[in-house]
């Protein structure tokens, strides 16, 4: 009997309890600059210096990220990338700290585990990257890995119910994935190619539509 009252219990308070909602923005200012300079520092180091990295750029405020060089492609793998590995390991935490409004806590972080597998292929693709500095980020998008394997639920307080990989925004993913640009600062423009480091999120997600 003991143990039916206390099951209530837990189920009622995990019922009260408002699940926590994550975004990159809601990490406090001092997080939000540091992992930025160490973006640009990343991406200026990926590309061979600063001079070289003429897409090299973190909006502090939106977290916006983007990383184009100008003699080389970045061979960064996207998941190490500081924002989108900050992204990935706060949604973990969330995830975790939602573990408090399921019936079965123990079970539930192990979920969370699994789905966020940061800093290798396996993670949840981040929704961060952008064009350019001012333009902001989608920050949600269907669940799915950077191999292209799609996730169980992330509990991290976003709806994705309705998302899917054809959701993403772009009409031909297998095409985007190229992400290269050609620059209209430099001199001889047409020597200079910038290869934006996120296409590995349009890779994933032409991945996950030929499931």
């Amino acid at each position: 009997m003991k143990v039916a009252i206390n099951t209530l219990l837990i189920a009622a308070v995990a019922a009260t309890v408002s699940a926590e909602v994550w975004k990159i923005t809601s990490l406090d200012k001092g997080t939000r600059e540091n992992t930025c300079s160490r973006q640009v520092q990343a991406c200026q180091n990926n590309c061979g210096g600063p001079t070289l990295a003429p897409m090299a750029f973190c909006n502090a405020t939106t977290m916006a990220w983007g990383c184009g060089c100008k003699n080389n492609t970045p061979n960064m793998e996207v998941w190490n990338w500081p924002v989108p590995a900050a992204d990935c390991s706060g949604s973990l935490n969330v995830c975790k700290n939602n573990c408090s409004t399921k019936n079965n806590t123990s079970e539930c972080f192990i979920n969370c585990t699994k789905t966020h597998m940061c800093n290798t292929e396996d993670a949840p693709v981040s929704y961060t990257s952008s064009s350019d500095i001012a333009v902001e980020p989608k920050y949600v998008g269907p669940a799915v890995s950077y191999k292209g394997d799609k996730l169980g639920d992330l509990n991290d307080g976003n709806n994705r119910d309705n998302l899917s990989p054809s959701s993403s925004g772009t009409s031909d993913p297998k095409t985007a994935s190229d992400g290269s640009h050609k620059s209209t600062t430099d001199d001889d423009s047409s020597a200079t190619r910038l290869q934006l480091a996120g296409t590995a999120v349009f890779a994933a997600l032409a991945a996950a539509l030929s499931f």
